[in-house]
């Protein structure tokens, strides 16, 4: 957990530092975000792109905004306690989750705090199951996060949360140390426009 939090750290001053060449004000208003994300859970890594909608005629204190998102995932999953004994996964979800929160204008910076939900559908594969066949995954998602903008147009972005998971649409599949359940940590960027 100390890797992880000097690696956060490590990455949140990095990017500050290259934010740090044009400041941010008060009056930044924008109409479409897009960002690219690495996500991390307890059993799946990936990536997502994203494309959001301000849902304010202008934000001002209140963050309200709707993100349309690709993301792409996968794993290696130990069978058992023999070595090498594994299952290759992978998948591919199409969601849309809603962004709730407050906005802070600092001198040079803004932050903003939000909550958020969305819901996905995807197709997931592994040894024994074809990418596109039955059963998909329809995934649930929770958490909140933080935006650091620096910039007029970019902003850093670190999310917690959660994801529940359901194979839907076939027969019940067990994939053996695969958890439906998990958390997950985001770490990316948002562009303004």
């Amino acid at each position: 957990m100390k890797r992880l939090i000097i690696v956060l750290s490590l990455v949140a001053g990095i990017c500050c530092a290259g934010f740090a060449e044009e400041n941010a004000s008060a009056n930044v208003d924008y109409r479409t975000t897009s960002g690219g994300f690495w996500v991390i859970e307890n059993n799946l890594t990936g990536g997502f792109g994203e494309f959001g909608i301000n849902l304010l005629p202008k934000e001002k204190n209140f963050v309200l905004r709707n993100c349309f998102f690709v993301q792409g995932e996968g794993s290696s999953l130990e069978l058992g306690k023999a070595p090498g004994n594994t299952i290759e996964v992978g998948g591919l979800e199409l969601g849309d989750k809603l962004l709730i929160g407050g906005r802070y204008n600092c001198p040079g910076f803004i932050i903003r705090s939000y909550g958020f939900i969305g819901g996905s559908f995807g197709f997931f594969s592994w040894d024994d199951h074809s990418f596109g066949s039955r059963p998909f995954i329809v995934s649930a998602k929770f958490g909140g996060g933080f935006e650091f903008q620096f910039s007029t147009a970019c902003a850093f972005v670190v999310e917690f949360g959660g994801v529940q998971r359901f194979l839907v649409g076939g027969s019940d599949v067990n994939l053996p140390n695969f958890s439906n359940h998990a958390p997950c940590l985001t770490i990316g960027y948002r562009m303004f426009r």
